[in-house]
Order: C-alpha cells, then structure tokens, then sequence
C-alpha cells in the first residue's frame, strides 16, 4: 500500500452529510503505515473560520484553483478511497498549516 507524507495533497472520496459523494482535493494530515489515513479537505469556495487556511501557494501544490483548507474538518478514510496525488505544500504552507493545527487544538 502507498505510504503517503504530511503535506501531500491527494484526490479522495468525501462522503457528503446528505449521503453523496464528491471528489475533492485533501491534505494528507497523518498516514501512520495502516490502510487508512487522516486528511483535511480543501475546498475552492473561500472559507474564514478558525480553522480554515487560504493555501499561499496552490498551483505549486497541484490544484488548479485557488483554495482552503480545513482543518476543523479533517477526516479518517480508506487509502482505496485516494484517486491520485495531485502535489505537495510548500514549505510554508505546511509551516502555517501546522501554526493554525497548534492553536485550533491546542498543542
């Protein structure tokens, strides 16, 4: 099974509260080696609660548009639900990323 990194940026499955299914962009946030994974969907309509981020450098991360991300609403899926790996953060981003992580839970 694929081994994915903090900061990857991967194309999954997101189940809606309604019961659809949606492809949409997401942050890899932990894959501790298991066949699941925990990850932070991104979104390109614009976001600004406490724990939304407004991706600095989304083109060099792979997305086509600009993005958020969401942190207050990550998310343990299957890796059979990852379509593909779109990119990577910039080393900023991930620094801010992990700011925004340490302040929304406190570490």
């Amino acid at each position: 099974m694929t081994k994915y990194k903090f900061g990857d940026i991967v194309l999954v499955i997101f189940y809606q509260t309604d019961g659809s299914k949606k492809q949409r962009p997401a942050l890899v946030v932990l894959d501790a080696g298991d066949d699941d994974i925990v990850l932070a969907p991104i979104t390109t309509t614009e976001r600004k609660s406490k724990g939304d981020y407004k991706i600095k450098n989304w083109k060099q991360s792979g997305l086509l548009l600009d993005s958020w991300l969401r942190l207050a609403k990550i998310v343990c899926l299957s890796k059979k639900d990852i379509s593909i790996k779109l990119g990577v953060f910039s080393v900023n981003d991930k620094k801010s990323t992990v700011q925004i992580w340490n302040r929304l839970y406190k570490f």
